[in-house]
């Protein structure tokens, strides 16, 4: 930064442009060579444990903590007044939560990626006081690159490399296209009741098993929204920029069972362990997609199981 620079001025929220610009570089750096890790070692030879009491579930592998620990270092080399908050290796005690909190997903999806399946991505997103304002994503990719990287910070789009993306264009009403992609969890109809203007109007349902990946497709236009979780912060954090900086709209279930826009986790936002452990813990239920879509579908979703949803009560929007 220079004090002579034309974008070296505040942008109202506690940094300067150029700032953030040198934090999403530092964000995207730290997910292309994360993403490069994770592809040098798929379809290898891995350590895989369990997370859970369960076989088979919440599976981690030396991958995710290695790639992990490798975004740390870039985080530390590149921005070294920011804190890391990882899916894998919690602390054992809270620590008081910085301005600057790089909530990071290693690999999304390890369940695909210890069987082989490409679908799965590398999610790096920068929160200012819980904000996400500079993001990126990586994920496999059959292209001459073998990957795809969406990048973004607050205010200036997404972009995969030169070419910006858009979420992908709606119906005149919302509705849901026939023939296009879309996600949503297969229990919809055990929590809600669909109402008649969506019934069999869905579009194309397709669910991967990794939520970074559901949600570059919906920032590019692949799919045109997709409904998901109950998820953890990390599986959002990036994917909540890119979607709105494609000109999408993120809303997630709170605690009153209605759906509400969603910006992240800046309420109440204080440097203490309370906050850090909010964020780490935090379970949501998102939607995703180009504006009139998000809007049809959630005007044509009630919520039918209070007691189930009451369960999440303290942490579903919070």
């Amino acid at each position: 930064m220079t004090e002579s620079s034309t974008n070296d001025t505040s942008v109202g929220t506690g940094f300067s442009e150029d700032e953030l610009e040198h934090i999403e570089n530092s964000v995207v750096r730290a997910a292309t060579e994360a993403g490069e890790f994770v592809s040098s070692r798929f379809g290898g030879i891995m350590e895989i444990t369990n997370k859970s009491d369960i076989p088979g579930k919440d599976l981690v592998t030396d991958v995710d903590k290695a790639s992990q620990r490798l975004i740390a270092d870039v985080m530390r080399e590149t921005c070294p007044d920011h804190m890391l908050l990882g899916e894998e290796d919690p602390p054992d005690e809270e620590p008081a939560a910085a301005d600057w909190l790089w909530v990071v997903d290693p690999i999304d999806g390890t369940t695909n990626f210890v069987n082989s399946s490409a679908i799965h991505a590398v999610s790096v997103a920068a929160l200012y006081r819980g904000e996400p304002v500079a993001a990126a994503i990586w994920i496999p990719w059959p292209n001459a690159n073998g990957f795809l990287l969406m990048h973004a910070r607050k205010g200036h789009g997404s972009w995969i490399g030169d070419t910006q993306v858009h979420v992908h264009t709606p119906s005149d009403s919302g509705e849901p296209i026939t023939g296009v992609l879309s996600a949503r969890p297969g229990w919809i109809r055990g929590m809600f009741k669909v109402q008649k203007p969506l019934e069999g109007h869905f579009g194309e349902i397709r669910v991967g098993g990794s939520a970074c990946y559901e949600q570059f497709l919906v920032a590019n236009g692949t799919m045109q929204y997709a409904l998901t979780g109950f998820a953890k912060t990390w599986d959002f954090a990036a994917a909540i920029l890119l979607v709105k900086e494609s000109g999408g709209k993120v809303m997630a279930l709170d605690s009153t069972r209605t759906f509400s826009c969603f910006d992240g986790w800046s309420t109440n936002y204080a440097n203490d362990p309370a906050t850090y452990s909010r964020i780490r813990k935090w379970v949501g239920l998102l939607i995703t997609g180009a504006p009139p879509t998000v809007d049809f579908v959630v005007t044509n979703l009630r919520p039918k199981r209070k007691g189930l949803l009451s369960k999440l009560g303290s942490l579903v929007g919070s």
